[in-house]
């Protein structure tokens, strides 16, 4: 998952609801409060692609260990069944050789096998935590054995981007910035970056009083650094921050509603042994948001800024005078975004 906030120091947000991300809420709200209605923009709608055709994402995961990555891929593997997106490709950004078997099995089990994966430079380093990717390679039929077998994250995202029309890709960031990084470094990057994409989704930041540096940028500050700051990101750029997670506590029903062979059912069973939510969820938020809906459910904030880093090396959001179509999103209807995200993931 990898909830920039998630976890929002580096200890947890597994544990509970994170004292600091609860009194940057409260900070938040009164800004808006002060403010007024007139600093909430309208809530986001839906995203169409190329000529009316669904959205075509690619997601960019630190699936390992946090619940809310499943959740994501998993949504987007039901919203692919249904026509209402169009995976184009997933990369992981962490150095778990087992990650990418554990997005194969998740894809294979909506019936996906063939969606491109892509792993992360180093990944036969294997130094990130596992935690329930074993749980799903060894549960789920799949073909990838291994980040060894797939392309590199950096040349997938190359090759997909440029078989798209122009203008037309959404990039789901939801863990750490190492391929987005590599991406804009590679040759002729940054041009094919502002061609193909339409717009970035990033899971990461507390905007917008902001604060040190959470889970997300945590993973790789030099790489974070590369995307935010110097040049900055050749697109506009949404930021679902973590006061989006801390209340959307989903999948309570996966155990008695899915079977066992159900992935979602798999991941929140290792996690939480069935009991109740453990954890918030950041990036199922993230990728309703990027794929456009549902109408209602977000606000987007913090028009004319963008974020920038700190004195703290976290991210903060700042007035800019050459970012103009950059947001941070924040829950409108929490009730209806966690009903939303619930019923995706029961759903097959």
């Amino acid at each position: 998952m990898r909830t920039s906030e998630r976890g929002i120091a580096a200890r947890g947000r597994r544990r509970g609801r994170p004292r600091r991300l609860l009194a940057g809420a409260l900070v938040v709200g009164a800004v808006a409060a002060t403010l007024g209605p007139a600093a909430v923009a309208a809530a986001a709608t839906p995203q169409r692609g190329t000529g009316g055709a669904p959205p075509r994402i690619i997601v960019d995961t630190d699936l390992s260990r946090w619940w809310d990555d499943a959740t994501a891929i998993g949504m987007a593997n039901v919203l692919e069944q249904r026509g209402k997106v169009r995976i184009l490709g997933i990369v992981s950004d962490v150095r778990n050789p087992v990650a990418v078997s554990a997005i194969d099995a998740i894809d294979t089990a909506y019936g996906h096998a063939s969606i491109p994966l892509g792993a992360v430079v180093g990944t036969a380093a294997n130094t990130a935590p596992h935690g329930y990717s074993d749980a799903l390679a060894v549960a789920i039929p799949h073909r990838i054995r291994s980040g060894d077998t797939v392309p590199g994250a950096v040349a997938l995202y190359r090759r997909l981007l440029a078989a798209q029309p122009d203008h037309s890709v959404t990039i789901v960031s939801i863990g750490g910035y190492t391929n987005l990084a590599g991406l804009l470094a590679s040759p002729g990057g940054r041009a094919l970056i502002g061609r193909k994409v339409k717009q970035t989704v990033i899971e990461d930041g507390l905007f917008p009083n902001g604060g040190p540096p959470f889970t997300n940028e945590a993973l790789d500050l030099p790489a974070a650094d590369q995307v935010v700051g110097g040049a900055g990101w050749p697109t506009p750029i949404a930021w679902v921050d973590g006061l989006t997670g801390i209340q959307t506590r989903v999948g309570a029903s996966l155990c008695t509603t899915t079977p066992p062979t159900n992935p979602m059912h798999v991941v929140y069973q290792t996690l939480f042994r069935c009991g109740p939510p453990g954890d918030g969820d950041w990036d199922g938020p993230t990728l309703l948001f990027a794929v456009g809906g549902p109408q209602g459910e977000f606000t987007e904030l913090g028009q004319g800024g963008a974020a920038a880093l700190n004195a703290q090396g976290g991210l903060s959001w700042a007035p800019s005078a050459t970012r103009h179509d950059d947001v941070y999103v924040h829950v409108a209807n929490q009730a209806a975004l966690n009903q939303q995200i619930n019923t995706l993931l029961v759903a097959r």
